[in-house]
Formats: C-alpha cells, structure tokens, sequence
C-alpha cells in the first residue's frame, strides 16, 4: 500500500487527466478518436490503480510517461494546438507534468526500468497509428497518409521523440536511483 501522500498525489493525477477528458468530450462529439484523449483516459485509470499500489515494475509509469510527453511535446507543433481552452490546457500541459514529476520525484521503484523497455512503449502508440490510418480518422492535419513523403517524415520525428523520451526516462529514473540512497 502507499502512503497517504501518494495516494492523494495519485489520485490527484488521475483527476487531471480525467477532467481534460471529460472537457474535451464536452467539445467534441467524437472526442475518442484524439491521441490525447485516449493517453488521458489512460492516465486517469491507471492512476487510480497506482494510486493504491506501486507496482514492482516502473514500466507502466514509463510508458504513461513516455506518452503523455509525446503528447505535450508534439501538440502545438502539429498545427492543431492552443491552450486556449481548458481541456486543452489539461491534457496537453498539466496532466504531462503531473505525470512526470510523478515519474522522477514520486515513484520509487525507476531503478527497474530495463533498457528495452523503450522500445515496448512504442506498442500503444503504433496501435492507435494503424487504427488512425485504417479508419481514416483525419483527427490530426500535420498527419495526411495521403501526403505520403510529408506523413512519413512526421512519423520518422514523432518516432524519434517518442523513443527520446523514452531512453531520457530511463536515464532519468536509474541516475535518480543512484543519487539517492535507499
């Protein structure tokens, strides 16, 4: 079980992205079809859970982490972004902040990370790129399968931001474990 203080924090994340989701479905009649969103929604369950218990394994906190940056660092580039609105402000800023202190300052257990599991965290976003080409969900103008040399090129930087992100964790998560004594 966590301390009350994590507990609260957690509970505390989980809300965030919750409330950036629930906002956004406000907005948007088809709400569910966003990287953002879905990362959100995400968030919001799985923070619920670590909110009672820190897993052994830091990979799921890594892969939260991993994506909600490519979705705060990819945002405003893509030529959809502004922060204008709440929902906005929540999903693309807050929430990826709160995920990544929870990351670096809360979690205890960074020095688990392995340094494949990068790689696995890229699973959910390839997913949901196969879905968004196969339905042609059109959510994202930066992001055309018909402008194919444009599309693959933002893939190839969307790729190398993810995998950044993600070796930057584990980085992150195995100096801080250094650093600190146990």
């Amino acid at each position: 079980m966590n301390r009350p203080g994590v507990t609260l924090w957690r509970l505390t994340v989980a809300a965030s992205a919750a409330t950036g989701v629930w906002l956004a479905a406000q907005q948007y009649d088809v709400w569910w079809t966003a990287l953002s969103q879905l990362a959100n929604l995400a968030v919001a369950a799985s923070y619920v859970g670590l909110a009672v218990r820190e897993p052994r394994s830091p990979w799921l906190r890594g892969g939260l982490t991993s994506v909600m940056l490519l979705v705060a660092l990819a945002y405003l580039p893509m030529a959809n972004g502004n922060l204008l609105e709440p929902w906005s402000l929540l999903e693309h800023v807050v929430t990826p902040g709160l995920v990544l202190a929870d990351f670096l300052l809360v979690g205890a257990n960074q020095g688990g990370l392995r340094w494949w599991h990068p790689l696995t965290w890229l699973v959910a976003p390839a997913a949901y790129l196969v879905w968004y080409v196969a339905a042609d969900l059109a959510v994202y103008d930066a992001l055309d399968p018909a402008a194919s040399g444009v599309f693959l090129a933002r893939l190839s930087l969307l790729l190398t931001l993810l995998l950044a992100a993600g070796f930057a964790l584990c980085l992150a998560g195995r100096r801080r474990v250094l650093r600190l004594p146990a």
